[in-house]
């Protein structure tokens, strides 16, 4: 295995397609990231995922850590940062020595590596770790990685790990205010090269705008709660439709799901590190999605319901990736071989469909439809989006599609997402989504 930035990877067989790319510079880099630090995928096949993000999503491979335990390739697209880890051993007593890996299959024997994929650590930037700790210790929570202090030529890191009580979700809490390296420490910085003139520029992903879990039926209460209690997180309202008791109710004769939503508050007491600004950058707002009940008899294979059995549990669902340029980002994300979601029917870009808010919107009909890109007016927020300026007096919404299963045995998938004004998740695309991926989340078929 080669470690030129070019062949890092061994020519193990693709199978899915992942994320996007771009170069880091290191010490502006540390200074600029919100308080999302980065997000993890724990895979089987570390090389084929990497080169799944570099070539169909415009990912780069910035650095680099090898060790005893695992394998780690940190991959970066201007402010969105995915760090792919395969382990080498499943032992805990090995794993526990390392400072960083964990392994996500928490039902497995100690001695037993992985066997399956997973979107498992949203990892979060924070000011004081010590205090952070303290909090989560007066809640009863113990950490699955107990507080490290990690160095090299860079500075020093402190940092831990968390487990959530939703599934195999965990949460790496990093405290770097001293440190100017690429990543971590004992990261190695990979390639060179000017990032402004790479092929993949123009698909414009920017960064992580929120994240969705897949929660199991009544639990999404006690979830915001917990999050609440231990993360300083705030439940907020997803639209004006939402009962402030029972969330955001959305039923079909083929969608019954409940939504309810929280983010982190740049003013919380518990310390995430957050940028200055005020446009949804600095947040990570997580929408927590639940089965209704199985009856009626239609609500059978409900879509969490089936993501939770692909999963082997409640987890990160999807997360979103903000684009000022959806059309734009999508075909040049199909021609690198990305591939998205079922669109919808023609009918949807029709006067019986969302024709009224395309035009309204002043969207360009021909370029939504021959893309599958979906458009949402009702999607109702908490935080001002500065808008371009030639679509100030045009009506809020936003524009959304959804890629295909990325890992080879997780349902996980990635939402891009542009916005106009419009703060929501596109409640009112549930069900277009659902006929999208009803063929291979729900059926069974392969993606």
């Amino acid at each position: 295995m080669e470690r030129d930035g070019q062949q890092i990877l061994s020519s193990a067989p693709l199978i899915h397609k992942l994320m996007n790319w771009c170069r880091l510079s290191s010490r502006l880099a540390m200074s600029c990231y919100p308080c999302v630090h980065h997000v993890e995928i724990g895979v089987v096949d570390g090389p084929a995922a990497v080169e799944c993000l570099k070539l169909h999503y415009g990912f780069k491979v910035t650095a680099f850590r090898q060790s005893a335990v695992a394998d780690q390739w940190l991959l970066v697209r201007n402010d969105t940062r995915f760090l792919v880890t395969s382990l080498k051993t499943g032992d805990q007593e090995l794993l526990k020595d390392d400072n960083y890996v964990i392994n996500w299959t928490a039902t497995k024997a100690s001695s037993e590596l992985p066997s399956k994929d997973s979107v498992f650590n949203i990892a979060f930037q924070v000011k004081n770790i010590d205090a952070f700790i303290q909090r989560l210790e007066n809640q009863g929570v113990d950490l699955s990685k107990s507080l490290r202090v990690v160095s090299d030529s860079e500075g020093t890191v402190r940092t831990c790990v968390v487990k959530s009580i939703v599934g195999d979700v965990h949460h790496t809490l990093i405290e770097k205010s001293d440190y100017a390296g690429v990543f971590l420490p004992c990261f190695e910085p990979v390639g060179q090269g000017n990032l402004q003139s790479d092929l993949h520029a123009e698909q414009s992903l920017i960064y992580f705008d929120h994240a969705a879990m897949s929660a199991e039926m009544n639990t999404t209460t006690a979830i915001i709660a917990w999050y609440e209690r231990c993360f300083g997180m705030k439940k907020f309202i997803i639209n004006r439709d939402e009962d402030k008791e029972n969330g955001l109710v959305l039923s079909t004769d083929k969608v019954g799901l409940r939504l309810r939503a929280m983010e982190y508050w740049k003013c919380a007491e518990v310390g995430l590190l957050a940028a200055d600004t005020d446009d949804g950058h600095e947040r990570l707002p997580i929408v927590i999605g639940e089965a209704l009940s199985s009856e009626p008899e239609n609500f059978a294979d409900n879509q969490i319901e089936s993501w939770i059995r692909q999963h082997g549990g409640p987890g990160i669902q999807h997360i979103a990736i903000y684009t000022p340029d959806i059309k734009s980002t999508v075909r040049s994300l199909k021609l690198s071989g990305a591939t998205f979601a079922k669109p919808p029917p023609d009918t949807y870009y029709s006067e019986i469909g969302r024709l009224h808010d395309i035009i309204k919107a002043g969207e360009d009909i021909e370029g939504l439809k021959e893309n599958g890109i979906l458009i949402d007016t009702e999607a109702d927020g908490i935080f001002e989006v500065e808008r371009k300026q030639s679509k100030e007096n045009k009506e809020s919404y936003l524009l959304q599609i959804f890629t295909k299963p990325l890992l080879p045995s997780d349902p996980f998938f990635l939402e891009l997402i542009q916005r106009e004004g419009a703060t929501g998740f596109g409640s009112g695309n549930v069900e277009a989504l659902y006929r999208s991926v009803q063929a291979y989340i729900v059926d069974g078929s392969s993606p």
